[in-house]
């Protein structure tokens, strides 16, 4: 996911770690800026002197479904976890995550390129990014590798909705996509990483949670 905003001074209004922007869709690239794999599909935008776009890299020929139009929210959260990191030189495990959200506030697209995993089976989000949501670790079955202390586990989501019941619950393995129904909408659950870190150290998972039928297939030639 990328973001940008002209004129620049517009970006600086970010408070704290989180950027929120809601906006109509007045352009959408699909399929835009190939590199390698992947291409990307960019949400463009206009709010007076103020002009931006969203991007969503995807992998070939994977599209974001046209949304011209539509008014749409985006939020966007970054800052260092709180959990230990690794002290082997390692990038620090960042708390991160984006939302797109249509015009009443529906979940469209939950975009985590990192979420800490503590020992204790958390799977940390930011706070109040999916409320109706919540994450859990739990070991996947699989030994240990030589030489290592992180473990291979699969999530556990989790949608509680207090007027329908307990709620709904699925486990998603790494590259197995999983259906989720969230008050009668159904999403689909990709896993890319997940790992936890024996040592007492935080792991990391990364993963995505979509609409059904948000995402397309289009042709090798971009728009």
């Amino acid at each position: 996911m990328a973001f940008k905003e002209e004129p620049e001074d517009a970006v600086r209004q970010r408070t704290d770690t989180r950027l929120e922007r809601r906006f109509t869709v007045a352009r959408q690239l699909r399929g835009a800026y190939r590199h390698q794999d992947r291409w990307a599909s960019v949400l463009e935008y206009e709010a007076g002197p103020v002009r931006g776009g969203v991007s969503y890299s995807l992998q070939v020929p994977d599209m974001l479904a046209d949304l011209t139009g539509r008014v749409v929210q985006w939020t966007s959260h970054r800052e260092p976890a709180s959990c230990p990191t690794k002290e082997d030189g390692a990038l620090p495990v960042l708390l991160s995550g984006d939302t797109l959200r249509d015009a009443e506030g529906r979940l469209l697209l939950l975009t985590v390129p990192s979420a800490p995993t503590t020992i204790a089976g958390d799977v940390l989000l930011p706070p109040g990014l999916v409320p109706e949501l919540s994450f859990r670790w739990e070991d996947a079955g699989c030994t240990l590798a030589d030489g290592t202390q992180a473990l291979d586990v699969q999530l556990r989501v989790t949608h509680a909705n207090r007027s329908l019941g307990p709620g709904t619950t699925v486990t998603a393995e790494v590259g197995q996509p999983a259906p989720l129904t969230l008050d009668g909408v159904r999403y689909v659950v990709r896993v890319v990483r997940a790992t936890a870190e024996m040592q007492g150290r935080c792991g990391q998972a990364a993963f995505t949670l979509m609409r059904e039928g948000l995402l397309e297939q289009g042709s090798l030639d971009p728009e």
